[in-house]
């Protein structure tokens, strides 16, 4: 079949060359793919775009034998001045233990679509070894006295900035996320989504994307860093009988710095209310840095939500009162106290008996 496309497209370019017609707009180029037994990166390159014109590229990536619903996501652009576009993402998925194939797609969607080339195209996995450096965060704030009514939102979203960043670049993930009601010990959430955030000597501004498939929010950063770094959010209903106001709320999680060492996170976290919010993390648009957000030059927080509803009304017109927000322009809620984390090397021991 792939032959047969070769020689129909070899048909068209010849016809193209002799009528002299333009050349195909608006297309994806190459879509390339790195994976690993528990991650990938995803490399595409665009051109033939029109400036100022916005377009999406999906990816659908998938196992065999089957492991799992497959991995999609979108990379939202405006194209700039220049007609082309190049990225690299990457997300995280659960351990993969055993012998597996990859194919895949790449869609410059509502124009072409392209195969994935895959590195490796098979790969053997054991069990996953243990993260070479993490530590736990866990940060206790209140929430002020609004009770907080059934049919609204409470927008949780936590930020950062680091020091140590390798001059190479580095990869940050925070796990294990947990939004527990100290009062009583019900949590608002048990899976909080993940977050992974790359520091690359490439990226000029910051931009973050929700895997729906890992539950991570996969975020982009300049290696200078930024002071506020979006981490991670959820949405989280308010439950049927409300929520008293003024109660201790904990957010907890675990940071790992995928090998590199000597890197300090300092991370805080705020709750505020919306009456409506989208249920798909794609479209808050949340702004990825406090400084160096991509197309977004407004003072907001990291972690606001700038995207718009169906009705092309701005998320942040819905923002009221409650949790450690007071409505108007708080848009993320007021700050936790900052808490400071140093993941530190975890030792293998190995195998033999454990005393």
């Amino acid at each position: 079949m792939l032959d047969g496309l070769r020689r129909t497209y070899c048909t068209i370019v010849g016809f193209a060359i002799l009528c002299a017609t333009p050349a195909f707009a608006n297309h994806v180029d190459t879509a390339n793919v790195t994976v690993t037994c528990n991650a990938y990166s995803f490399s595409v390159a665009a051109s033939a775009l029109s400036p100022g014109t916005k377009y999406q590229i999906s990816y659908t990536i998938e196992t065999s034998p089957y492991a799992g619903a497959p991995i999609t996501g979108t990379i939202p652009l405006t194209a700039t001045s220049t007609t082309t576009f190049e990225a690299t993402v990457w997300g995280s998925f659960p351990a993969l233990i055993g012998t597996y194939n990859f194919t895949g797609t790449a869609s410059l969607v509502g124009h072409n679509t392209v195969p994935i080339l895959f590195s490796p195209t098979s790969i053997s996995c054991g069990a996953p070894p243990p993260p070479p450096n993490s530590g736990k965060g866990i940060d206790t704030a209140s929430f002020n006295g609004t009770p907080l009514v059934s049919g609204d939102y409470v927008w949780f979203n936590g930020n950062f900035s680091v020091k140590n960043i390798p001059k190479t670049g580095g990869v940050i993930t925070f796990t294990g996320s947990k939004i527990l009601d100290v009062e009583n010990g019900s949590l608002f959430t048990s899976a909080a989504p993940n977050a992974q955030i790359t520091f690359s000597p490439t990226a000029t501004c910051s931009s973050t994307t929700f895997s729906t498939m890992t539950n991570t929010w996969i975020t982009t950063v300049p290696l200078k860093g930024d002071d506020e770094i979006f981490l991670s959010g959820v949405a989280i209903p308010v439950p049927s009988g409300g929520v008293l106001g003024g109660i201790n709320v904990t957010w907890s999680g675990v940071f790992d710095t995928t090998g590199a060492p000597g890197m300090s996170i300092d991370w805080k976290w705020g709750a505020a209310v919306y009456s409506s919010i989208a249920t798909d993390p794609n479209s808050l648009g949340v702004k990825a840095g406090h400084q160096t957000a991509c197309g977004q030059s407004s003072g907001d927080h990291a972690g606001t939500p700038e995207g718009v509803n169906n009705r092309n009304q701005p998320w942040k017109q819905f923002v009221i009162g409650g949790a450690r927000g007071g409505g108007g322009s708080n848009w993320t809620g007021s700050w936790s106290g900052t808490e400071t984390v140093t993941p530190t090397a975890v030792s293998d021991p190995g195998p033999g008996p454990k005393g």
